[in-house]
């Protein structure tokens, strides 16, 4: 059964979660603002020139507020000088210093922007060592008072300057404290949350807002629920910044982007939000945009029955529980169905119209009347109506439902022939909920037949199939509930570039992979090497790597801890300089940046991960 209090408005209908309105300068977060856009500047914090123009570049995009990396007391004191030429021309959007290890330099920042971003797992304890320690009850609270002494000063600066913070939580840099009690889970990042929270709530502070963020779609989405389930019973309310860190660049960036964020924002959950990608920061905004415009669109849809919700896990993966037929369901990896063979990428099952066809190789699915008992790879297709003049079936078939066609007859039949896969489809704008509701509904009534989500588009832009198809099929991936996918767009698309999408999709929700994943931060002032082009390098070289995880990275912020989830890692150790790392394990330190790729590629050579492309 679901945990009380749920950790959203309404499983079943698009509302807004409630949350506290947080003044950051002149712009609200939370409340009933609109959701607040954010990217953030990669320039080196003490270019002055360069840092105001790349934030009115930003800004000119459609940004909201921009971030601003701070290392040191000398960056946090040129914000003032950085905030007075944007002024000059006109802008008066909020900034955000970034802080990491360095509580003084957050003290200057706190007097010369809007709002400090500070990390929990670095801002009182400075580079995590990944030590274990044993804390008894006393230490560990000895820890947490030592840290509230640390904050203090901050949080008085803050409130003379009417300053406000993120408390910004990542999956990479969890303090060992946390580390040592919970470990890198998400009850640990929660927690890690929490503690400063509480902590600025016993200084009279609650001019905050929270994020959690992580790599991994599914950790991501599952601790954020987590931790707003966790206020709720604590009777705290707190505003949400969204994020996947280190998505990428490119296609798998935006997917993996909308599949995080999207699943998120489509129970209502976020009110300010940042894409990450490894591209020019002013390429986040639109995207972003788009997404938040997307499930913006679904307030005040026509209602989604309640159906009764049972066995359902927000806080951690579990996938539903289903019987195979064919190669679809149980335990089987997710498949993609689609309407045409082309492109590098093959789908699993193709659509077609007649059964001449039906090709030697492959799975293909026909109409009911096109189909014969002949074809031994085909299988038919059938819908609602179609069940009226069938009562026992022979032989598998795909059977097309929405809910408002889940009724008492359908659901007799599917008790009556297991041999069935649905293709779950809606036609309601709030798409993906219905389709929950669909899934429920299913449950309840103990059926257990394999789902393959039927999703359906109209658009002549590449991006916006991917940020729209990714959103709405992510939320139900993460959560185990669906056993393939298959899209399907009505605009100037190719069906390569859709099975691609598809896969990927299913490769961002970490339900299959097909080919490397690249987890690349974004890059920020304190990356020292080209990232952009070091990681089109590195993915020239390893794309064909199927299932490996590479992760490149500029700096050490997140980069080490981070490593738990890639087997490669790629880090920005200094002026120019690299390190390679076999998971958490450095392997190779400070090699020059024009050898560190080639020498990337012998390391996982050497430990028998590599294969030739095929041409």
């Amino acid at each position: 059964m679901m945990e009380e209090p749920l950790y959203c408005e309404d499983l079943f209908n698009y509302h807004r979660n409630p949350t506290l309105p947080v003044k950051v300068g002149n712009i609200i977060i939370g409340g009933d603002a609109a959701i607040q856009i954010q990217s953030m500047t990669t320039t080196n914090t003490l270019d002055t020139e360069a840092t105001a123009s790349q934030v009115m570049s930003i800004l000119d995009e459609g940004a909201d507020v921009v971030r601003i990396t701070t290392q040191g007391r000398r960056e946090a004191k040129n914000l003032e000088d950085i905030k007075s030429i944007i002024t000059s021309k006109g802008y008066s959007a909020p900034l955000v210093a970034d802080i990491h290890f360095n509580p003084n330099a957050a003290e200057i920042a706190a007097e010369k922007v809007e709002k400090v971003r500070i990390n929990p797992g670095n801002f009182a304890g400075g580079a995590k060592k990944f030590d274990l320690i044993d804390y008894t009850d006393e230490s560990y609270a000895e820890e947490l008072e030592a840290t509230k002494s640390k904050l203090k000063p901050f949080i008085r600066i803050c409130k003379a300057n009417n300053t406000a913070i993120r408390i910004g939580t990542n999956h990479g840099s969890l303090s060992d404290r946390i580390m040592s009690r919970y470990g890198d889970t998400p009850q640990g990042m929660v927690e890690s949350c929490l503690e400063y929270l509480r902590m600025c709530r016993d200084l009279d502070f609650n001019d905050i807002v929270l994020s959690i963020k992580a790599s991994n779609t599914r950790i991501m989405v599952h601790t954020v629920r987590l931790l707003v389930a966790c206020m709720k019973k604590e009777n705290m309310n707190y505003p949400l910044h969204l994020g996947v860190t280190e998505a990428g660049s490119e296609d798998e960036g935006r997917i993996k982007s909308a599949v995080g964020s999207g699943a998120l924002l489509a129970d209502g959950l976020g009110d300010t939000i940042r894409v990450s990608l490894t591209e020019d920061p002013e390429k986040e905004v639109p995207v972003a945009a788009k997404l938040v415009d997307y499930i913006s669109e679904r307030k005040g849809h026509d209602a989604i029955p309640e159906v009764p919700v049972n066995s359902y896990t927000p806080y951690e993966y579990n996938r539903r529980i289903s019987h195979q037929v064919l190669n679809i369901g149980a335990s089987t990896t997710p498949v993609v169905i689609n309407d045409e063979t082309k492109g590098e990428q093959v789908a699993d099952y193709f659509i077609i119209e007649k059964s001449e066809q039906v090709k030697e190789a492959g799975n293909f699915i026909l109409p009911f009347k096109e189909w014969n008992k002949e074809l031994s790879n085909a299988y038919p297709i059938l819908t609602a109506y179609d069940l009226k003049t069938i009562t026992n079936l022979e032989y598998p078939v795909f059977l097309k439902l929405s809910l408002p066609e889940l009724n008492k007859e359908v659901e007799n039949f599917l008790t009556s022939n297991k041999d069935v896969v649905i293709l779950l489809k809606s036609e309601h704008i709030n798409g993906p909920i219905e389709q929950r509701a669909f899934i429920f509904k299913l449950n309840e009534a103990k059926l257990t037949h394999p789902i393959v989500l039927l999703n359906s588009y109209d658009e002549d832009s590449e991006e916006d199939l991917q940020i729209k198809s990714a959103a709405d099929a992510g939320l139900l991936f993460l959560d185990g509930f669906a056993d393939g996918l298959m899209l399907r767009n009505n605009g100037a698309i190719p069906q390569e570039e859709i099975i691609s999408i598809s896969f990927g999709i299913l490769q961002a929700s970490r339900v299959r992979f097909t080919k490397t994943e690249f987890i690349s931060c974004p890059g920020c002032g304190r990356t020292l090497f080209s990232l952009q082009d070091t990681t089109r390098q590195i993915k020239e070289k390893t794309s064909h790597l199927k299932g490996l995880k590479i992760g490149v990275m500029g700096c050490i912020v997140n980069g080490v801890g981070e490593m738990a989830d890639a087997d490669y890692g790629y880090i920005g150790s200094g002026n120019g300089t690299v390190s390679l790392f076999k998971n958490r394990e450095m392997v190779k330190r400070n090699l020059p940046g024009e050898k560190a790729v080639d020498e990337l590629i012998s390391l996982i050579k050497e430990n028998g991960d590599w294969v030739e492309p095929t041409s």
